[in-house]
């Protein structure tokens, strides 16, 4: 892969926070208004694909208060083996992210937390490269 990878994923996902889709959760794709609804506090959240609690924090998706909850610390690829995941996509809402775009939001994630730690302690990363 060449060229700068920040702008590759945010090209390959049309930026999760963009004005399309920020509005809808990347993982159900239920909307701010239906999400209103149904929950008391009226607000789509921001959920970190690598948790916070895993020294991630570097790339986050708008997401309702009931995925975000029920994804709690866990990274996106455990949290998309669960039956809560995969019920939450069985209603095939049209503004969820695709899986493609979520592994991709992923990568980024790993690519701003490598850059992290070779700022912090630069031998960590060349020893990541040996």
């Amino acid at each position: 892969m060449s060229g700068d990878p920040d702008r590759l994923i945010q090209q390959k996902t049309g930026g999760f926070w963009s004005e399309a889709r920020r509005h809808w959760c990347a993982y159900c794709g239920i909307s701010v208004s239906e999400a209103c609804a149904t929950n008391a506090d009226k607000r789509l959240s921001r959920d970190h694909l690598i948790p916070r609690a895993h020294k991630g924090g570097f790339v986050t998706v708008p997401s309702c208060r009931a995925c975000n909850a029920a994804k709690g610390s866990m990274s996106l690829p455990e949290f998309m083996t669960t039956a809560y995941f995969e019920k939450a996509r069985e209603a095939r809402r049209p503004n969820r992210a695709s899986l493609r775009d979520l592994w991709l939001g992923i990568a980024l994630a790993a690519v701003y937390r490598a850059r992290e730690l070779e700022r912090v302690d630069p031998e960590q990363g060349e020893a990541a490269a040996e």
